[in-house]
């Protein structure tokens, strides 16, 4: 068995506690996912390197969302972090929301490994 499936043998804690964070990443590095369609010429080089970190953040947390738990779980987790999204709009700053989303990540990765 992985460290990141959801399935606990005897002697390993379950990942239950720790998906909420999953969800924070998606919600706060979604703004910084979407913006890089939406770029012009002009984009300052800091906003195009948030939003790569951005991108690698919600990416992996999508996979990591539909990884060993089926279509119908995953799709749950992507939905709770897409509403942290709807809800937070853009009140808050991708200098915030970056650091956000690369914390809750990884609380998600250190729960599911330690």
């Amino acid at each position: 068995m992985d460290c990141f499936s959801p399935e606990k043998s005897e002697g390993e804690q379950s990942l239950t506690p720790y998906l909420p964070f999953l969800c924070i990443a998606i919600g706060f590095s979604w703004t910084g996912f979407a913006s890089v369609f939406t770029t012009r010429p002009n984009m300052a080089p800091s906003y195009l390197a948030q939003s790569t970190a951005a991108n690698g953040i919600f990416l992996y947390a999508l996979v990591l969302a539909f990884m060993g738990r089926g279509f119908f779980a995953g799709a749950i987790l992507v939905a709770a972090g897409m509403a942290i999204a709807v809800l937070l709009g853009h009140r808050t700053s991708s200098a915030w929301s970056i650091p956000i989303a690369a914390g809750s990540f990884a609380a998600y990765l250190y729960g599911a490994i330690g």
